[in-house]
Formats: structure tokens, sequence, C-alpha cells
């Protein structure tokens, strides 16, 4: 494939802001074939540990290497570690299993190459088109990186201009703690445990992603959500998955409170509290 997303240069004579920089399609091919050697060299269970490393060889500004079997099952995701071990085929969310399907049969054919609309965090959090490249490691994985090539080409409504009423909001939202109540004859909390939500679109006044949280037992669960912004442009109602409700508001553009109600079971009703912080670094 022709590098036609390789670093722009302006020229001297611009008067404009020059574009953004980005990586080369030849940087990528190369990113990803020497990790392929290094598998080579170390086997797959040391491989796949330096991958996983956030802080390792394989993790280099926006590159880094994840890996998936052909059943769609995580191997590596150094930024997205909570989704090693799970399978992804049939994750609607992002259209990631669609894009797992397509790569699964590029990284067979030897084309190697996929696109997939991206949120991309060091520029605003703005949707843009990512390239990947993948290579079949053997007749059970496959490794790949990608790189972002600019704004992604969508359909107008997936895409919108966002009312300056109502704040942009996709982007990654962290929980620094949160306080998990079961109300029965008596009152007992608990910490809430990790949450993450991202909102990966944005339709004026509706907003639509998923969250990542750990339940009691320590198990995590990961739920789509849909948002809606009340006409005070501050208050959100959110509904989820299992079709529970909860209430966002904007205590600034970065911070964002969360209160939610559950029926829970026959034992104990519910309730708890959030902070939510704007991820600048996701």
């Amino acid at each position: 494939m022709q590098s036609d997303s390789s670093t722009a240069v302006p020229t001297p004579e611009s008067t404009t802001v020059p574009q953004a920089q980005y990586t080369s399609n030849e940087t990528l091919v190369a990113f990803v074939e020497s990790a392929v050697a290094y598998v080579q060299e170390n086997g797959k269970k040391t491989a796949l540990a330096e991958f996983n490393d956030p802080n390792g060889a394989f993790v280099r500004g926006e590159l880094y290497i994840y890996a998936y079997d052909f059943n769609g099952t995580t191997l590596a995701h150094p930024v997205n570690p909570e989704k090693v071990g799970v399978n992804r085929l049939n994750e609607t969310e992002g259209g990631v299993g669609t894009f797992l399907r397509e790569m699964n049969d590029a990284v067979r054919n030897g084309d190697g190459f996929g696109r997939i609309a991206y949120i991309n965090p060091t520029r605003g959090r703005t949707l843009e088109s990512k390239l990947a490249y993948g290579v079949q490691v053997d007749e059970d994985w496959w490794l790949g990186s990608g790189i972002y090539t600019g704004s992604a080409d969508l359909p107008a409504a997936a895409n919108p201009t966002i009312r300056a009423d109502y704040p942009a909001m996709v982007g990654v939202w962290r929980a620094d703690d949160g306080t998990v109540y079961f109300l029965n004859d008596t009152i007992d909390k608990m910490p809430a445990g990790e949450n993450r939500w991202v909102v990966t679109a944005q339709d004026d006044r509706v907003i639509s992603g998923f969250k990542i949280f750990s339940l009691p037992d320590g198990t995590v669960e990961n739920q789509t959500f849909v948002g809606i912004f009340n006409p005070d442009g501050e208050t959100i109602s959110f509904i989820d998955r299992p079709g529970e409700w909860a209430t966002g508001s904007l205590a600034d553009q970065n911070t964002l409170f969360i209160a939610w109600t559950n029926p829970g079971d026959d034992t104990a009703t519910m309730a708890g509290s959030l902070i939510l912080h704007r991820d600048i670094t996701a």
C-alpha cells in the first residue's frame, strides 16, 4: 500500500497552521514486523508479556502492539489491559467486532491492512480514521498496530456538529473513587471499585458509549449506555444495557457527578455515587 499518510510538511510560503504530524505507513509496517521477529526469537509467552507491558519496548507513542487469536480473544493490549482474555468478535461498540473479522481475513490473505474509526487522544479526542496493519504469527493468532491518518470519513449522522449549548463529551472518563450503598433493614456501604466510562459518539444532546466497572465480587462488567442532556445543558439522564437509570451532573467541562440506583434483588436495594474526571491522557 502506498504511503499516502506519511508525515506532512508545510510549504515555505504557507500562511496557514501546519497540518498535524502523522506516522508513516512504512514506520507502522516496520514496527509490526519487529514485533513478529521478537516472537520468533523469544517465544509466544515472553513476547505477549512484553506486548502487554505499558512500559515495555513495544509501546512507542501512538504505536503499540496488540494481539488476538482468530476466534477474537484478546491476547495482548497494553492500553486496555482489561480486554486481555476477552472475546471481542461480537462486540458492537465502536465497530470492534467487525474490525476484528476484517483483520482476520486481511492477515490471512497477506494484505494485512484494515481501518477503524477511533478516538485520537493526542488531537483533542477527535474521532479519526486509524490504519491498522497486522501479521499472522501462526495458525492460531496474529498481532498488529495502528496509526491515525486524519478525520474519519463517517456518515453525517455519526459525526455531527454539536451545538454550543451541549458540552462535548466524547472521551474517556474515570472515577477516582465512589461508594455503593446496600439498603435493607440496615444501610451498608463499600467502595465502588474501578469505573471507566467511554463516550464514543455524540449527536447533539445524545451521547453513547460503554462503561467498565468492578462488581463487589471482583468481576468486571462492560455495559453500553446512552445519555441524554436535559435542556439545562448540565444534567444528563443515562440508561444502560440492563435498563438501569443514572443521573449525571457536570460540575465543569472535565468533572461529571453520577448518582444511580438499582432495584437489586430480594435481599437489598443498591444505590451509588461516582465522580468521573475526563482522562486527558487516554
